[in-house]
């Protein structure tokens, strides 16, 4: 043969095909499923099943026993055919040792492939809750070592076994956790494949018994009632009483429940200071729930407190308040208004205003951005349209730009003059609050002219002159100006 393929010419063209070894030879037979060595095996004439599997160590643990399969091909066109047999009776000699042929396959199944695996659940207050797998016999103090063990809010005198009985049904088996856990052998049952087991949090440890202290103290919030804790011992764990507590009383709420049905509360005073030196009579053992308020000297707030005076008063600075103070005081302490003062201009801040003001322009801002969002929907079919929509637009990113580029000044609109005697104790006479600015300026000399005019810009007071006069210096409006809302605002910030 060698030499005939040495002879035979090859030419330009030829096509050679090589075909392959079969892939099976006549002589095997094949092993598969629960055993440790799957595969291929060579056959010989006589054979039979105990010649392949020579012993359960040839297995995986837990063969199915009373069932195995030989799946045969048979001629002329290799159509399978299942032939199921006993294998513990065949391996035991209890059945027909049977007879191979080639190319059979024998299957070896596992006992779970026909029953439930031993799988339980164990779900609640355990480390590692979920699905576990167990072997052998299993037992409740098993299950919850499988798991983690518990946690320690774990509620150890009352867990639920779940099982389903052979009829379908559910039965819920009560358990002492604590005693099964110590080895007691009437609470530590024995589980089933399936059965499911909940081991509850323990109410008494996540939800202990508190008490609460708010006001002035360094750490005001909620703490666990320890056994005897008094309304002095609840201050000292809360760090101690801040400098602007009122000690003479403070104020102890507490809750009962009556007649298990609805919760009342009923309020009490404890002499603080005489408690915390030690006076037993004075203080109180507290309960579950009760709330201890350390209350705030009055005017606390206002000592400290400070008022900002700038511009054109004799002494600028920055002074201290005291309750009740009015406008009038700060600006005679400030030494009055000087010659060039312009008190009908005052600027007045307050942090309340501006707090507001922000409030405000968040909300103005965001609808002048769905009015924006609007403009989309002009019709432009025609030039003019098309014009109005473009100036439209361009009025509106002007607005949206001077409302981002403003932030809120905070202002609070007063009206006063140079003769502070005049006004003092009137209306004009506001109290000052901590955090207020003053900010008197000079007299201006000119009139701003601003919004949708053509040459927005500051023009030189002329007296006598009017809002017109100072408009048409500016431009005159514009196309798109709404002559119908023309604002004047004074120096005060009112309108006239």
């Amino acid at each position: 043969m060698n030499q005939a393929l040495a002879d035979f010419d090859v030419h330009d063209g030829d096509k050679i095909r090589i075909s392959p070894i079969v892939a099976y030879s006549e002589k095997t037979v094949y092993l598969d499923g629960h055993v440790f060595h799957p595969g291929k095996y060579a056959y010989h004439d006589g054979m039979r099943l105990t010649d392949l599997i020579h012993t359960y160590k040839d297995l995986l643990p837990e063969p199915a026993a009373q069932h195995a399969e030989i799946i045969r091909l048979n001629a002329p066109d290799f159509s399978p055919q299942v032939l199921a047999f006993n294998l513990a009776g065949a391996m035991n000699g209890a059945e027909e040792n049977i007879a191979l042929k080639a190319f059979d396959t024998v299957r070896i199944f596992s006992r779970f492939d026909f029953e439930e695996p031993p799988l339980i659940t164990v779900s609640g207050e355990v480390h590692h809750p979920g699905d576990h797998f167990t072997n052998g016999k299993t037992y409740l103090r098993d299950a919850v070592y499988l798991a983690g063990g518990t946690t320690p809010e774990a509620l150890l005198a009352d867990a639920q076994l779940f099982r389903k009985t052979s009829d379908g049904k559910l039965r819920v088996i009560s358990v002492n956790l604590a005693k099964a856990m110590s080895g007691d052998a009437g609470e530590n049952v024995a589980l089933e494949p399936m059965d499911r087991l909940i081991i509850h949090k323990n109410l008494t440890k996540a939800d202990p018994a508190s008490v609460r202290i708010e006001g002035q103290v360094a750490q005001p919030g909620k703490y666990p009632l320890a056994e005897n804790m008094t309304a002095a011992g609840l201050v000292r764990i809360a760090g101690g009483l801040k400098r602007g507590a009122y000690t003479e009383a403070a104020d102890l709420t507490r809750y009962e429940i009556q007649q298990g049905s609805n919760v009342v509360g009923e309020h009490s005073v404890i002499a603080l200071a005489r408690a915390l030196a030690g006076d037993a009579d004075t203080d109180m053992r507290l309960r579950d729930g009760d709330v201890l308020t350390v209350r705030e000297l009055a005017g606390w707030n206002d000592v400290g407190a400070t008022i900002t005076v700038k511009g054109e008063v004799s002494h600028p600075g920055t002074y201290g308040i005291q309750e009740g103070e009015r406008l009038s005081s700060i600006l005679n302490r400030a030494g009055g208004f000087r010659s060039d003062a312009y008190p009908h201009g005052v600027i007045f801040e307050r942090v309340q205003v501006r707090e507001l003001e922000q409030a405000n322009r968040e909300h103005l801002l965001h609808q002048v951005q769905i009015d924006g969002s609007n403009l989309a929907l002009i019709p432009e079919s025609d030039p003019a349209q098309k014009i109005a929509k473009e100036a439209a637009v361009d009025q509106w990113h002007s607005a949206l730009q001077n409302l981002q580029s403003s932030p809120p000044s905070g202002r609070l609109t007063i009206r006063i003059t140079k003769d502070i005697p005049r006004w003092t104790s009137t209306s004009a006479d506001v109290q000052v609050r901590a955090g207020d600015v003053i900010y008197i300026p000079k007299k201006p000399t000119f009139i701003m002219v601003d919004g949708s005019v053509y040459n927005p810009t500051a023009v030189a007071y002329k007296q006598g002159k009017s809002a017109g006069w100072y408009l048409r210096q500016a431009g005159g409006p514009t196309d798109m100006a709404n002559k119908k809302a023309i604002i004047v605002i004074r120096a005060d910030g009112c309108q006239p």
